[in-house]
């Protein structure tokens, strides 16, 4: 009776231990190392076989190892192929750089920051600054913030 095997397939290809978990399972480590042997003849790809009957052209060449009658199934399913571009969030009217916003989500929700830039994947760059309200640099959805109509000048802060 076969039992299941220690390290089981997750999907063609990847198993659920990797190689060096499974050097370590295994404790081969612990045991003796066999020397290398020379290399094998390889074995010519083609044989020639004798066909019997006068019609027949008495010689064919055939493979010299017939290919498997079983292939295993790939069934890995490839993703559909997306005709959609990501475009940036457009910046909402009233955020400029500068202007104070309140965020409403998060760790630091309710805390009032500076908007500094938005970012090419449509986040807005934040920041308390730490110095004074104790919130980092931060990359934030438009959708969790406020807006309000309290500006700061930010012309010579370098982002």
């Amino acid at each position: 009776m076969a039992h299941a095997p220690r390290n089981s397939f997750l999907v063609p290809g990847v198993t659920r231990y990797s190689r060096s978990a499974m050097y370590a399972k295994k404790a081969l480590h612990k045991r003796q190392k066999k020397d290398v042997k020379a290399s094998v003849k390889a074995e010519p790809a083609d044989k020639v076989v004798e066909v019997k009957g006068a019609k027949n052209g008495s010689k064919r060449t055939i493979p010299a190892s017939k290919a498997p009658r079983f292939y295993p199934a790939e069934d890995v399913p490839q993703p559909k192929v997306s005709r959609k571009s990501p475009k940036t969030a457009p910046l909402r009217s009233s955020i400029t750089p500068g202007t104070v916003l309140i965020l409403l989500a998060g760790r630091y929700r309710g805390k009032r920051v500076v908007f500094l830039k938005q970012l090419d994947s449509g986040l807005l760059l934040v920041t308390g600054p730490f110095k004074l309200n104790g919130v980092p640099i931060r990359r934030v959805n438009q959708a969790y913030v406020i807006a309000t109509s309290t500006k700061v000048n930010v012309a010579n802060v370098k982002v």
